[in-house]
This record gives structure tokens, C-alpha cells and sequence, in this order.
């Protein structure tokens, strides 16, 4: 019926004889819409989906390692009260006929290596892609709870990461999802090429690194010895932080600070085809050089200038100046955008 009906569609419609092309509107138009309802139902028919749920529990310790990879599928990460780690896999694959489906369920398998206070889990799909068929349509969702110490590192090729509570060393890095992480101790790195990354209400003695390709990176309300976060093609916002040292860059997108700085922290922010946008709280003193190549830079804030430099603010595209004891040092640029400090 289908290809009779998109046949007949066709032939009335494209490239038809003169004598096909009789047909009247209401007609071509009532065959149009049964063909996009067929079209619907047997889309809708053909995806029929099946899961696999199982839980398993790591004795890993207080203070144990746990190593999470995937491929397709969300990751969530929470503390646990007890010295276990918890482990909900939700495997789900969706094809034409539930029988396919199931076929397609037992073809993914979750690997999970325990030794000596530190496992493993691993997701792995067939290395032929079951001779290589198309629409190999399975994922896997794991949700964790383990003990706030544990140490982490956890990967994904498609699905987001979310993190909270733990206090042990922390890697999370995605090739196409989110990053999200919150109230962490020790974070070595949080990354994704195609998606935002952010880490807030976080606290840890170390450096922090927090990188996109083409998402938005947030940091907010973070204390860290030093913090480097950058986008290529996002946006990029560091707020209320307590960090001596802090690098904050994009290549297409804007780059703000927002809330305090630190007396003698330094402060990197710049920015190719963006704005950069500086809300200082507060009352420390800093010394600030801007430049801009074809925006403006403009100080709200009462600096005392040095150098030469065109005195109407309007115009201004580069500014050398302090604001109280210059304690603090900010160095701003950007190409084609402007730069504005203001007082929050």
C-alpha cells in the first residue's frame, strides 16, 4: 500500500505526464498525507525497545579506586553512606521487532574487574559491529554511589557525566555530552569536545582544568589553587572563585569574571572574537593591563593611568592602569571584542 500510495504521490506531483497532472488538489493532497500517516505508523512500529537492569556491588573500601568507561549512555555519580560501591546498569537498545532488539541487548556487554581496592567497569560492544549492520542502536545508563574518598576517572564517547559529593581525586572527560560537577574535593580535570562543562560549590588544595571545544565552561563559587578553563567555541564564566592564579580563554565566545580577587593572584583572560567582561566585588587593589584590536576597553572603576593612550573611553583600545594598591594583576585581550570593568 505504502509504495503504491507514494507511486501514485510521485506521479501526480514530480515529473509526471501531462495526463497524470489532472488530478485534483483535494485528491493529491488526501494521498500526501496518507503516505506521511503511513510513513508514521511504520516508523513507529519498527522501534520497538527492550532493557536489561542489574545491579552490582565492589568492595572497594573507603578509600578505593574506581575507573568507569563508556560508550553510549549517561554516567551519574553519588556519595554513598556506606565502604561499598553500587553499581545500576541499565542496558537499552532499540531496533525494528523485539527480537532484534533482544539480539542487539546481548551483543553489549559490561565488564567489571575487581583487585585489591580498586575495579574497573567497562563498557564493551561487539569489535565487527556484528558484521558491521547498521543502526547498531544499544546504550548503557550507569548510576553510582561509592564512598565520598573514592578515587574516580571516568570516561564517555556519548553521554553526560554528572558528579556530586566526592572528595577523592576526580577525572571526568566526555567526547559528546555534558560535564557536570558539584561539590568535589580533588579535581584533576573536567572535559568534553562537544559539550558544557561546569564545576561549582567545589573546594581543592590543587590546579584545576576545565576545557570544551564547542560547549560553554562555568565555574562557580570553586576554591583551588590554580584553575585554566577554556572553550573554542563557547562561552567561558568563572564566578566567585578563590584562586591566587586563574586562565580563562576562548577562541569564538565570551570570557567573564565575576566576584573577588585575590591579593597578588593573577589573572589571564582573554578572548579572539569575544567579549571580555570583568565584575569585581570587593576591595582589592590591582593593576590591569587591556588591549583589544578592533573592540573598545572601557574602566568603570577609578584607575590611575600610565603610558600614553587616547584619552576618550569610547575609543580606547588598550589601557594600562591601577585601581588601589595594584596588589592584583589582571592581563586582558581580545582581538575582536571589547573589554568592560565594572564595580559589582
Amino acid at each position: 500500500m505504502r509504495n503504491l500510495l507514494t507511486a501514485l504521490l510521485t506521479t501526480a506531483s514530480l515529473g509526471a505526464p501531462a495526463h497524470a497532472q489532472t488530478l485534483p488538489d483535494h485528491i493529491r493532497s488526501a494521498v500526501r498525507e496518507t503516505v506521511r500517516t503511513v510513513r508514521t505508523v511504520s516508523y513507529q512500529q519498527g522501534r520497538e525497545e527492550q532493557t536489561d537492569r542489574q545491579t552490582r556491588t565492589l568492595k572497594i573500601g573507603a578509600d578505593g579506586e574506581l575507573t568507569l568507561s563508556n560508550i553510549s549512555g549517561d554516567i551519574v555519580v553519588t556519595r554513598a553512606s556506606g565502604g561499598d560501591a553500587t553499581i545500576e546498569i541499565v542496558k537499552t537498545s532499540r531496533a525494528r521487532t523485539a527480537d532484534e532488539a533482544r539480539e542487539l541487548l546481548g551483543l553489549v556487554d559490561v565488564t567489571v574487574t575487581e583487585r585489591a581496592g580498586r575495579a574497573e567497569v567497562k563498557t564493551v560492544y561487539p569489535s565487527d559491529r556484528r558484521r558491521n549492520r547498521r543502526n547498531f542502536n544499544v546504550s548503557v545508563a550507569y548510576t553510582v554511589t561509592t564512598p565520598a574518598n573514592t578515587r574516580l576517572t571516568i570516561g564517555s564517547v556519548s553521554g553526560s557525566i554528572r558528579v556530586s559529593d566526592i572528595k577523592g581525586d576526580l577525572s571526568a572527560n566526555s567526547v559528546s555530552g555534558h560535564v557536570h560537577i558539584a561539590n568535589a574535593g580533588r579535581i584533576a580535570a573536567a572535559k568534553s569536545i562537544s559539550g558544557d562543562v561546569e564545576i561549582i560549590d567545589s573546594q581543592t588544595e590543587g590546579a584545576v582544568e576545565a576545557q570544551s571545544i564547542s560547549g560553554n565552561v562555568l565555574l562557580r563559587k570553586l576554591t583551588a589553587r590554580s584553575l585554566e578553563a577554556g572553550s573554542v567555541s563557547g562561552s567561558v564564566a568563572v564566578q566567585d572563585v578563590q584562586c591566587d592564579r586563574v586562565e580563562a580563554h576562548s577562541v569564538s565566545g565570551n570570557v567573564e569574571f565575576g566576584g573577588a580577587l585575590a591579593k597578588s593572584g593573577r589573572y589571564e583572560l582573554n578572548s579572539h572574537s569575544g567579549d571580555v567582561r570583568i565584575a569585581l566585588a570587593g576591595g582589592t587593589g590591582f593593576e590591569v593591563e587591556a588591549n583589544s584590536f578592533s573592540g573598545s576597553v572601557r574602566s568603570d572603576l577609578p584607575l590611575t593611568l600610565q603610558g600614553s593612550g587616547n584619552v576618550d573611553r569610547r575609543s580606547r583600545r588598550s589601557l594600562r592602569g591601577v585601581f588601589g594598591d595594584g596588589s592584583a594583576v589582571l592581563d586582558v585581550t581580545t582581538f575582536s571584542g571589547s573589554v568592560v570593568i565594572t564595580k559589582r
